[in-house]
């Protein structure tokens, strides 16, 4: 058990804030600042695993763009392939948002939060397990 914590923890904390820090932005961007609004029209709906998804195609409203497929983040009111919501796109490569605005902020927040907690508490038991083996 401790070895899992000396090589899972700061792997699996690491991990986490690596794609927590990827997707800040897109995520607070969409939910507090400003994105291309356009609209989101459902072409699949795929539920794999233990979650669905739905996969479209996003048009931004000032044509800026040609159409791109993409998956809507969580938080959109969908209920049958080809519906359309209006969403925000806000440079996320795979990703748009809901304009009615989506909880991945909070979730990002939480696991980046708790990634660092975790890197923290791990950091101060090395330190202190090498101060002990040193005598320092």
């Amino acid at each position: 058990m401790r070895r899992l914590w000396w090589v899972g923890a700061p792997v699996l904390a690491g991990m986490l804030l690596v794609a927590a820090v990827r997707d800040v932005v897109p995520a607070y961007t969409a939910q507090f600042g400003s994105g291309v609004p356009g609209v989101f029209t459902a072409t699949e709906h795929d539920c794999g695993g233990r979650s669905c998804a739905w996969i479209g195609s996003f048009s931004a409203d000032d044509g800026s763009a040609p159409p791109r497929r993409v998956t809507l983040s969580t938080g959109g009111d969908l209920e049958r392939v080809g519906d359309a919501i209006p969403a925000v796109d806000t440079g996320n490569p795979y990703f748009v948002y809901p304009a009615t605005g989506s909880a991945d902020w909070l979730l990002i927040t939480v696991l980046g939060i708790a990634s660092i907690i975790t890197l923290g508490v791990w950091l101060r038991g090395v330190v202190r397990a090498l101060r002990r083996a040193f005598g320092v």
